[in-house]
């Protein structure tokens, strides 16, 4: 009996050796080929976008575009939150903004449980008057009402177009004057580039929206 247990025993430890440092290859593997395809596709992006490649770092290499379109300074690059397990990859693409009147916003997509919770705990979102628009995106903002004058139909339209269950966690945003599209993914996947590349008219045109209702706000003397 002893003997058997300790040929288990050893019948483990020899398959540890064996399996964990395959299973580490196999993480390796994949994370050098996502990284490698992420590259080739922000060189197209870059090429079709018409903006310029910057890339930093050795092995895993980080890689963002900046340049500017429509006049206004863009930039596409990915982030990450969480830690281990819970660790997130990001899409995202942000445009400058000239003037914001102090106004800030975001925007996600409702899920339906968050969205229960919320109402629960009584942290309403602030409702733009389209009810096919409300049910699908969550808003909160400072200023109400400047929000809902800026939010015209042919920008709500634009915007459904992200509330699709295609796309994971789909979110607009504007802080310290740059509104935003983030979306998790990887720019090694090429749905996500060209959600990002197809992104870019519908931000510039929120930028414009922004600034419009900034000078409304505050008009020239």
């Amino acid at each position: 009996m002893g003997i058997r247990k300790l040929t288990g025993v050893y019948t483990d430890a020899i398959l540890s050796i064996v399996i964990l440092p395959g299973v580490l290859l196999a993480f390796a593997g994949v994370a050098i080929y996502q990284a490698k395809q992420a590259g080739k596709n922000f060189v197209a992006m870059a090429d079709k976008l018409g903006l310029t490649l910057e890339t930093t770092g050795r092995f895993f290499k980080k890689h963002r575009l900046t340049g500017q379109l429509r006049g206004k300074p863009v930039e596409v690059f990915s982030y990450t939150t969480g830690a281990g397990k819970s660790r997130r990859t990001w899409a995202a693409m942000a445009v400058a903004v000239g003037k914001t009147g102090g106004l800030t916003f975001s925007l996600e997509r409702k899920v339906a449980f968050i969205d229960f919770f919320a109402r629960l705990f009584r942290k309403i979102d602030v409702k733009t008057g389209d009810e096919v628009f409300d049910q699908q995106w969550l808003l909160k903002t400072n200023q109400p009402e400047l929000m809902r004058a800026i939010l015209l139909p042919e920008l709500r339209q634009k915007l459904m177009r992200y509330a699709g269950d295609g796309i994971s966690s789909p979110g607009f945003k504007l802080e310290t004057y740059r509104v935003q599209y983030s979306e998790q993914g990887s720019f090694s996947t090429m749905k996500v580039c060209r959600r990002i590349e197809e992104c870019t008219g519908l931000l510039c045109d929120l930028a414009d929206a922004v600034e419009v209702g900034a000078e409304m706000q505050n008009p020239p003397a």
